[in-house]
């Protein structure tokens, strides 16, 4: 027997090797899941749903905004806080906090060190608060509560941004 794992949503950089071949074998869960049972493969979506990195707080505004299931193992009183931040003395104070990585959805490298892009951050794991820079668009669907509208490729490099934390999230709103 053999166990693969894996975490659909985190899915974000596609091969070119493929061509058009699977280009939108990332955008619909359920149909890239029946491509693997038809297999013979058997899907489990619960085994790993629970974060160790992340805080209930975050995994609840994951599910609650973007529509992708996680929880967390950590304890409650163990919750971080998740906010966006519109006052410019604190965004000042982030942007200038070396210990917290912005994370912006493209182009990241062009603001200098500790920026990254959204999807970049993909296998990251020593992160304590993370600065997550909105892209036009996105900050747009956030306002209006819609992050689950996203492309699911954006979505998904969000979901991938977010979920780098162990501490707090602060979203901001790119200029």
């Amino acid at each position: 027997n053999m166990l693969f794992v894996g975490d659909f949503y985190q899915h974000t950089f596609d091969t070119s090797r493929d061509g058009k071949a699977n280009g939108t074998l990332f955008d619909d869960k359920i149909k890239y899941e029946a491509r693997f049972t038809k297999k013979g493969f058997e899907i489990d979506n619960t085994t790993l749903k629970n974060s160790w990195r992340c805080s209930q707080n975050v995994c609840d505004y994951i599910s609650d905004n973007l529509g992708i299931d996680i929880s967390s193992n950590r304890l409650v009183e163990d919750n971080t806080a998740i906010e966006f931040i519109n006052d410019e003395q604190r965004i000042a104070c982030l942007l200038a906090d070396e210990s917290i990585v912005k994370l912006h959805y493209q182009k990241g490298a062009r603001y200098g060190c500790g920026h990254k892009n959204w999807g970049e951050s993909k296998g990251e794991d020593h992160h304590r608060d993370v600065c997550v820079m909105l892209n036009k668009n996105t900050a747009k669907k956030r306002i209006v509560g819609k992050l689950y509208e996203l492309p699911p490729s954006t979505r998904n490099k969000l979901y991938v941004a977010i979920t780098r934390a162990r501490g707090n999230v602060y979203f901001i709103n790119e200029v």
